[in-house]
């Protein structure tokens, strides 16, 4: 049996969408089909979680699977010696033995998650409006993203839920964004006259547009007596979780 179908088969048992597995590991349920279809292999940090998550014992995982080439091959690292001799005492335990070495790993492991896990703000977009524009929502989201994955000095995150910034960024795309007033050719949250858009600033001669990021749309001049702000630039699309309020 290979590894996609061990995950998906144990997921069953335990009665977890692939949406549900997908948020306890902090990964797209997407990624979680391409796990069980044999599309992709998960990176050693998601496959441990999965180990947690399905609590099922290592071996099950490995067994018939992963010999040291195929690690090498895939996570470009081979087991080293000591995790080798690891391994071979592990096997060696009792079921008891193992379950108390299992115990360790996760809470330790736990802990390390945690501690490289961050939840931050999202802002959710509302009633949509002309011209890619649209109201926000009353209740803001969370996301939990990865410490390593997030850029630095971003305070707030944004998801987007149109097809109308493509091709620069697509549905339900998350990102980051820092709490500053946007430069020129910058990308970033504005507010014009009560109404919210996500476009880029152009600034020359005096005159200030927000520009689209499709074709389609037109620029929007901003004009002295207008209510205008930046609420964030745009740092990056992060690969996050978004969890409604």
């Amino acid at each position: 049996m290979s590894l996609g179908d061990k995950l998906r088969q144990r997921r069953q048992e335990m009665g977890l969408t692939r949406p549900q597995l997908a948020a306890k590991i902090c990964v797209t349920p997407s990624a979680i089909a391409n796990y069980e279809n044999g599309i992709s292999t998960p990176k050693p940090d998601i496959l441990i979680s999965l180990i947690n998550v399905l609590e099922v014992d290592a071996n099950y995982i490995y067994s018939d699977y992963l010999g040291t080439n195929r690690i090498s091959k895939i996570y470009d690292q081979a087991l080293s010696a000591e995790e080798i001799d690891t391994i071979k005492k592990y096997r060696a335990l009792s079921e008891e033995g193992k379950r108390l070495v299992r115990l360790i790993v996760n809470e330790e492991y736990t802990r390390t998650i945690a501690r490289s896990r961050l939840t931050l703000p999202c802002y959710l977009p509302g009633v949509r409006k002309l011209h890619t524009g649209f109201l926000m929502q009353e209740n803001l989201g969370s996301v939990r993203i990865m410490r390593k994955d997030l850029p630095v000095g971003a305070d707030f995150c944004f998801q987007i839920q149109v097809d109308q910034y493509l091709p620069v960024f697509r549905k339900f795309d998350i990102l980051a964004l820092q709490r500053r007033q946007a430069g020129h050719n910058e990308m970033g949250l504005f507010c014009l006259n009560g109404i919210y858009y996500l476009r880029t600033l152009f600034q020359e001669r005096g005159e200030c547009r927000l520009r689209a990021l499709n074709v389609i749309d037109e620029d929007i001049l901003v004009t002295e007596t207008d209510e205008f702000r930046c609420i964030g630039t745009v740092l990056g699309q992060v690969n996050g979780i978004l969890e409604p309020s």
